[in-house]
């Protein structure tokens, strides 16, 4: 499994695929320990093995050889290699698995037996296309083959209601009527938005709709949700902290079903909107735009040209006008537009199957 929460989810329809292919076939994910949660309680793979890559050196080491052994124990037939990593390949192929496949990048081709080019044009020249139809590429070449790019995110009833407690003791009803905006990236801060522009956006949402404001994202962004919930003029409106009160990334799949409307950065929380099928507003700048829009109806994305993007880095080496210049209005407007949509479509929600 990819190693980022947005592309785990995008990565969700290929688990499914091969479950609707192979349904009498043992699934294993193996996925970064830290995001394993992304997969808690769907039914496609029959196990997880959590892959801890926050080690370095002889514990780095230590902790790749634990995991290959572990896939070794499962006696796979087959291993489709979504991350383009060396590392995925190379410990795939020590642990036995006569069949690998995955796009041949990062020198790995020897270590594949099948090995898939990247999507180009007739020049040879790539084409970034949606993450989740390029994934599925490599399903197919397991004979799994699907058209359904909807990501999935599964979770209980019991869930739901351990997410509506937390809510509750934050001070929020749940049942009223709730948008989350989670203002935080982990990929870096070239894809943060001004705080002032959260604060003003806050404040107009709340204005327009008389809504509940809730901030969400891991505890990571506890201080970019406190700035901006103290300044004007989101200050002293009812904005609620979600960032630090347990909500995990599997309760955070709850907690964002129970929205009327979702703006996020271009990170994980934005896809687990999308794949549960809530109006989302993705604000995005230095990042490609075809790499994650869905093009389904409730995932929208605000952004604008410049001539210096979109770059791809983690770190912006000008004066970050492709988010700078992003006003509040600009993405009001684009809420506006989406819940409008909506309304009139009454677009089905996806749920938590």
């Amino acid at each position: 499994m990819p190693n980022w929460v947005g592309d785990a989810v995008m990565a969700t329809p290929v688990l499914h695929a091969l479950r609707n292919a192979h349904p009498a076939s043992r699934i294993t994910a193996v996925i970064d320990a830290g995001i394993q949660k992304v997969l808690q309680g769907s039914p496609a793979p029959d196990r997880v093995i959590p892959y801890n890559r926050n080690h370095s050196g002889a514990k780095a080491a230590a902790e790749f050889l634990r995991c290959t052994s572990a896939v070794r124990n499962e006696r796979s037939d087959l291993a489709i290699l979504l991350p383009h990593s060396f590392s995925s390949a190379l410990m795939m192929r020590l642990a036995g698995i006569p069949e690998r496949i995955g796009y041949r990048r990062d020198m790995r081709g020897p270590l594949l037996t099948c090995a898939l080019p990247r999507p180009a044009d007739e020049s040879g020249r790539f084409v970034p296309s949606y993450m989740a139809g390029y994934y599925l590429k490599l399903a197919e070449a397991a004979g799994a083959e699907s058209s359904d790019i909807h990501p999935r995110l599964a979770f209980t009833d019991a869930d739901m209601e351990s997410a509506e407690k937390i809510m509750r003791r934050s001070g929020m009803d749940p049942h009223a009527v709730v948008f989350a905006i989670h203002p935080h990236a982990g990929y870096g801060p070239s894809k943060l938005w001004p705080e002032k522009h959260f604060s003003t956006l806050a404040a107009m949402l709340h204005e327009d709709f008389g809504a509940q404001i809730a901030f969400v994202g891991s505890p990571a962004a506890t201080g970019i949700v406190r700035r901006i919930r103290d300044a004007p003029p989101a200050a002293g409106l009812p904005t609620f902290d979600l960032t630090r009160c347990g909500v995990d990334l599997h309760l955070l799949k709850c907690v964002i079903s129970r929205c009327r409307l979702l703006v996020s950065t271009d990170s994980g929380p934005r896809h687990y909107g999308v794949a549960l099928d809530i109006p989302t507003v993705c604000i995005m700048g230095p990042t490609h735009p075809a790499y994650s829009g869905s093009g389904l109806p409730h995932d929208a994305v605000v952004r604008i040209g410049t001539e210096c993007g979109p770059c791809q880095k983690k770190n912006c080496r000008t004066d970050h006008r492709c988010m700078r210049r992003i006003s509040p209005g600009m993405v009001l407007t684009r809420c506006k537009q989406l819940l409008d949509a909506e309304d009139e479509q009454q677009i089905p929600r996806n749920g938590h199957g």
